[in-house]
């Protein structure tokens, strides 16, 4: 069993898509995945906005990207959002879907210490 980190620095579908992919077929395999959401990305985590995405994939003939987050979710799959978003996009912790932490860079890479592999969207 492995562990992965993955920096989310996109909201766009070009983004999303690859990092929540990869997240979802690491955690099936076994391994652990911290997904870490920069400010540039935290407006993909705004309620409504992974079924928005997911009308945009789907006319790209993409995944489901409402199932794969289910998934990401059900395997245990981490998502820590960068305390500095909120301020950058007017938001509130409670803007954002459910099972979000909210976290500083400092937090990050402590647990992402011991990573196999490390990617960025």
């Amino acid at each position: 069993m492995g562990k992965l980190a993955i920096t989310l620095n996109g909201s766009e579908v070009k983004n999303i898509y690859p990092a929540v992919t990869i997240s979802v077929s690491a955690l099936a395999s076994g391994d652990e995945v911290i997904l870490f959401i920069l400010p540039s990305a935290l407006p993909a985590l705004k309620k409504g906005m992974i079924e928005k995405l997911n009308e945009e994939g789907m006319s790209k003939n993409l995944p489901n990207l409402v199932e794969m987050m289910e998934g990401f979710k059900a395997l245990g799959g981490r998502i820590l959002i960068c305390e500095l978003g909120f301020g950058v996009h007017g938001l509130h912790e409670e803007d954002l879907i459910e099972g979000c932490e909210v976290v500083g860079a400092t937090t990050f890479v402590a647990e992402a210490q011991g990573s196999n592999l490390t990617f960025s969207f």
